[in-house]
């Protein structure tokens, strides 16, 4: 019995065909090869196979206990299933708060005790004999025998595939249109394939705190007249953390429940439009940005021209001595993973905290942010040996550049991003979907290394490449992305009195995970002017929300 779950347009007597030979043959593999993004299932009368689609987009949750195992799609009925009960795991809950840049600290993993979690990339066999084994079976190992120009092609040809068999599928498809280049990039091949209908296509601004889309989807919807473009407006409801006792209980902690009404309302108006699936960039960032470690990698490979030149570029955009960024670069090129890991439980025991600069990325993950500070000190303690007994378990296991660690578990995060909007989008009845998630798309993004994805401080320079010829020129000149920071600072300053109503009673703070008025102190001082982490007070109020809704 064959389970696909997620997105996949290969029809039944296909599936039937290809299933059959997979079996004959014993490349079970083959199956997560067919578009799309999927979870793939395979039940025998002696085994069970999973494969997790290669970001991780479609989770499955299991619990084994040696003899018997349970799995599902939603992790709280995974663990109702297995009769366990939803106590929070405080390690996973730490690293996730406060360690979210270091990647795999508690990897497969979940904030429930006792339930894991195929990671992405990830198989699981169970045997008939209760037997478990996982392991990765697509490794995104890079084609030596392929260039830059030819990774490009490859992009073009498989982002077209994902988005075409979406556009010829659901009749009734809508689109992001942030003016950027990854939403904008999906709808202008999206009217590629519908050349006599009008597609829907939809940017968000807030009118008192613009993040610079609005202009850029205004000037690129007048460049063709398919695009049928909606400015929707935020208002003070839309803003960030209001209303926070209203959220409705969700499987896993969503990173995104701070901002869920201004989510919502975009959705709302996709779905009113008369669309039932939409069209979003989610994944572009994580695939087609070189995080600033590709220095690293530049400097460990020997390649001082290409590391002067973009250390150069990269200077001038962030006003940093490009001396620093090379020094930097070396430095990193020297110290291994394991090393990182041990300095920075150094610096979370030391509670040595700072503001991050840009060059402060050119490492294998930043020191410490002002959020650990929240650290409750019982917490801080556990926090710094979950990260050192991690320093030992990875000694010696590098087999990739930094970028393309950093880029992996970027993607990651974007998959549980996608995932957390799906669910967000039921109750208006719309499907949203991320093309740039779509397996061959990763693969067709992978195939050179993070490092020659890179060219100085130029924006996604690989997508550039691979939309010349269908994306129009003036789209692809933009070299800034949209910042939501003013709209998130108006919403916590008009969310101050709930969040300091809400934070004494967390259940974090019941749990000893974190000290309320270490947090409140950074609140107050982010409403005088000072730098919020708002990243990190978003991943706390998710788990806030979570665990009043599972108590």
């Amino acid at each position: 019995m064959l389970t696909l779950i997620g997105q996949c347009p290969v029809g039944d007597d296909q599936v039937r065909q290809d299933l059959a030979e997979a079996i004959r043959t014993g490349e079970l593999t083959a199956l997560t090869r067919w578009p799309g993004s999927y979870l793939v299932l395979v039940r025998t009368r002696d085994e069970l196979v999973a494969f997790s689609d290669l970001a991780g987009q479609h989770p499955l949750y299991f619990h084994h206990d040696g003899t018997r195992l349970v799995f599902g799609t939603g992790l709280l009925a995974t663990a109702a299933a297995a009769g366990l009960p939803a106590a929070p795991d405080a390690e996973v809950v730490l690293a996730e708060i406060f360690c979210a840049a270091v990647p795999s600290l508690v990897p497969g993993r979940t904030p429930v005790v006792g339930v894991r979690r195929l990671e992405a990339a990830q198989a699981m066999r169970v045997t008939a004999a209760g037997d478990l084994r996982l392991w990765t079976y697509d490794e995104l190992g890079h084609d030596e025998g392929q260039d830059v120009a030819g990774c490009a092609a490859g992009l073009a040809s498989e982002l077209d595939t994902a988005v075409g068999w979406r556009m010829r599928a659901h009749p009734r498809v809508s689109a992001d249109f942030s003016g950027g280049l990854d939403s904008t990039s999906v709808a202008f091949l999206a009217v590629r394939h519908r050349q006599d209908r009008r597609l829907p296509v939809f940017v968000y601004s807030h009118p008192a705190a613009d993040a610079g889309d609005l202009p850029h989807a205004l000037s690129g919807a007048r460049l063709n007249p398919l695009l049928e473009l909606t400015v929707v407006r935020g208002g003070s409801d839309t803003l960030a953390y209001q209303d926070l006792t209203a959220a409705a209980p969700t499987d896993v902690p969503d990173f995104a429940v701070a901002v869920h009404a201004r989510n919502r309302l975009r959705l709302r108006h996709a779905a009113a439009s008369g669309s039932f699936l939409h069209l979003g960039g989610e994944g572009a960032d994580a695939l087609l940005v070189a995080p600033p470690a590709y220095l690293g990698d530049l400097a460990g490979r020997f390649q001082f021209r290409q590391l002067v030149a973009d250390a150069s570029a990269w200077g001038a955009a962030r006003q940093e001595s490009s001396a620093a960024i090379v020094a930097r670069a070396v430095r990193l090129a020297k110290t291994s993973m394991s090393a990182a890991l041990r300095l920075y439980a150094t610096e979370l025991d030391r509670s040595h905290v700072r503001h991050p600069r840009w060059i402060d990325a050119i490492s294998w993950w930043p020191g410490p942010g002002v959020e650990s500070s929240w650290l409750a000190p019982r917490a801080r303690t556990t926090l710094v040996e979950l990260v050192r007994q991690r320093a030992e378990a990875v000694r010696g296991d590098e087999r990739r550049g930094v970028a393309d660690f950093q880029a992996a578990h970027d993607l990651r995060r974007s998959a549980e991003v996608q995932h957390r909007l799906d669910r967000l989008a039921r109750e208006h009845r719309i499907w949203p979907q991320a093309p740039f998630l779509d397996n061959n798309v990763i693969r067709a993004c992978t195939r050179v290394p993070t490092r020659q994805r890179a060219q100085g401080a130029t924006l996604k320079p690989l997508l550039r490449e691979a939309m010349r010829e269908r994306v129009p020129s003036a789209v692809l000149t933009r070299q800034s992305k949209g910042n939501y920071c003013a709209e998130d600072n108006l919403g916590v300053r008009r969310a101050a009195r709930e969040l300091r109503q809400r934070l004494p009673t967390s259940p974090l703070a019941e749990l000893g995970l974190i000290d309320p008025d270490a947090v409140l102190s950074t609140l107050h001082r982010a409403s005088a002017g000072t730098e919020m982490p708002f990243p990190a007070l978003n991943r706390l109020v998710a788990y806030d929300v979570w665990l009043r809704c599972m108590s």
